[in-house]
């Protein structure tokens, strides 16, 4: 895989982030981040911190294939991001440790972590079946 083919797939990987994350608000009549003291910057960091996890396993993705060990590690390590920078980042708002298991715990299965966290599975799955099937095949 070409350094380009990486950037643009993790670039189009965060696009699809926001972009769920705007159809699921919509639908679901409720914002991203639930709570009002959170501050305009959590929501991107958590984006941020979640394409840097996705772009990591789609460049191992591009290198070694792996389909299915791609998707589930692509798809872990998306929704680990998202929860770990979210409870961090309003933990250090709220200033109380508790917070770090509250928010954790409302996000971890949250409609708001678990449809990128499948994005980035489907995403990551279909360049490591691209990868594989090039260096089987030859390119396309």
């Amino acid at each position: 895989m070409t350094r380009a083919l990486w950037v643009m797939t993790t670039v189009a990987y965060g696009a699809l982030v926001i972009c769920a994350w705007g159809f699921t608000s919509l639908v679901r009549d409720e914002d991203v981040i639930a709570y009002s003291d959170a501050g305009p910057l959590l929501g991107p960091a958590m984006a941020l911190a979640a394409t840097l996890a996705v772009g990591g396993w789609i460049w191992r993705a591009g290198r070694l294939g792996g389909v299915l060990l791609s998707a589930v590690g692509a798809a872990a390590s998306c929704w680990f991001a998202l929860v770990l920078v979210g409870a961090v980042g309003y933990t250090l708002t709220r200033g109380s440790l508790a917070w770090l298991l509250l928010f954790a715990g409302d996000y971890a299965t949250s409609p708001f972590t678990l449809v990128p966290a499948g994005l980035a599975g489907v995403l990551a799955g279909l360049v490591a079946a691209l990868a594989e099937r090039t260096r089987l095949h030859g390119p396309i």
